[in-house]
């Protein structure tokens, strides 16, 4: 993996996970953000969909995001939300 991006999600509970990732695709108030290593800073708010991330092996990870905040700064982005579920099986 190239420059990799620490996605760290957080809830009411605290800390759900921190995790490397190659890309993160997020659903922000204007549309779904698309986040790459070296992402220009940015605080936005999100709404309520899916949030889908990379990890460094290829592998394609999908959760159920709550509305919420996001920041990205330095290859870290947080996201603070009000939830974070598995997606219901296929």
């Amino acid at each position: 993996m190239a420059t990799p991006i620490t996605l760290r999600v957080l809830t009411q509970e605290g800390l759900v996970f921190e995790e490397k990732t190659s890309s993160i695709i997020a659903p922000g108030e204007p549309g779904y953000l698309g986040i790459l290593a070296n992402h220009a800073p940015l605080v936005t708010t999100l709404v309520s969909g899916t949030l889908t991330w990379r990890r460094g092996n290829g592998e394609r990870v999908r959760r159920l995001v709550g509305p919420g905040l996001l920041e990205i700064a330095k290859n870290r982005c947080t996201i603070l939300t009000a939830s974070l579920a598995e997606p219901p099986a296929a």
